[in-house]
């Protein structure tokens, strides 16, 4: 026989019904604290990536766009992303397989071997944007989506200068020749500033892995003939950054 704490007997039915009591609500809090152990991509993100882009590529003309990009954001718990992305942007333009002409003139000939390229000469090529997202699934799988928030049309141009030699000779040495304006001999020199657009890096949705040490984890590939985009990011566990 057995007494509570009240010194009244306590039957051995009551004992065990206690002890079963017990044990249900001891499960009951592992369960309870195993859902709240199970890892989380909330928090704070880094990452960096490359991204490269052929607008124009064909027998004669070639131009590629480039980024170098570092970026982080942070993952709030219903999967809203936001943060902010550095990039530093180029480009270049080729231009290939252009004739070379002759042109017989009186007391000899005027040769064109043009060149023409073009090059980013913006004096500052880095730019911020604020970057938004979203990170969704559940534990099995999860999805993380990013972009640029700022529209194309207010990201602020970048300068890109386009320089044409038409590399103008001749074989007249006599009466001082001139083409358009210029002694025989010396070259023609065009030089045209456009504006172009800062493009956006990223690429299509990604899974997010969950790696050893609880960390969380995304990377994206793509290659094809005009372009390639690269780019990886992580969850950096105890650290927090305010978007705003």
């Amino acid at each position: 026989m057995q007494f509570d704490r009240s010194g009244r007997r306590c039957s051995t039915a009551s004992i065990v019904g206690f002890v079963l009591l017990a044990a249900i609500c001891s499960a009951c809090g592992e369960d309870q604290d195993g859902l709240a152990a199970e890892p989380t991509p909330v928090g704070y993100w880094e990452g960096k990536g490359t991204a490269m882009e052929r607008p124009m590529n064909d027998a004669v003309r070639k131009l590629t766009r480039s980024a170098d990009y570092e970026f982080w954001f942070t993952v709030s718990e219903d999967g809203e992303v936001e943060g902010e992305i550095e990039i530093r942007y180029d480009a270049t333009l080729r231009i290939e397989n252009l004739p070379n002409v002759t042109v017989p003139v009186p007391g000899g000939s005027i040769s064109f071997e043009p060149e023409v390229g073009g090059t980013m000469t913006d004096l500052d090529r880095t730019r911020k944007f604020p970057l938004v997202g979203t990170l969704v699934g559940d534990q099995e799988s999860k999805t993380l989506t990013l972009a640029i928030a700022t529209p194309e049309a207010d990201r602020g141009s970048l300068e890109f200068t386009i320089r044409a030699d038409a590399g103008v000779s001749g074989g007249m040495s006599v009466g001082g020749a001139s083409v358009g304006g210029l002694p025989m001999g010396q070259a023609q020199v065009f030089v045209q500033t456009i504006d172009m657009m800062p493009f956006d890096p990223f690429g299509a949705p990604v899974e997010v892995e969950y790696r050893a040490g609880g960390v969380f984890a995304a990377s994206y590939e793509d290659r094809g003939e005009n372009h390639a985009v690269e780019w990886s990011a992580r969850l950096v566990p105890g650290q927090f950054r305010d978007p705003r």
